[in-house]
């Protein structure tokens, strides 16, 4: 949090009561808002985020797909597995 939380003004790191209101910095607030940051960071809507803000977006998504594989099991590799040849069964017996 750069700027005061009660009236916007820029505080500098060092400061513990803005200069222009006079309200006190809340060490809380700021925890919460890094905690908040690292959560939404970990949701998908911030993998999407930090993929389409990179200047490489294919090396990023490629990177992010290396580490979702990385973290499935063989269980799960078979069960994703699965699920593709079913879906693709259904959509050829279809056409």
């Amino acid at each position: 949090m750069n700027k005061c939380s009660v009236c916007g003004h820029e505080r500098n790191d060092r400061d513990m009561k803005c200069p222009k209101c006079g309200s006190y910095y809340s060490k809380i607030a700021e925890i919460i808002a890094e905690q908040e940051a690292q959560e939404e960071m970990q949701t998908l809507r911030g993998r999407c985020k930090r993929i389409l803000g990179s200047d490489d977006i294919k090396q990023e998504l490629l990177a992010e797909l290396r580490l979702i594989r990385s973290r499935l099991t063989n269980r799960g590799m078979f069960a994703l597995f699965v699920i593709f040849v079913f879906v693709f069964a259904l959509v050829v017996s279809v056409l």
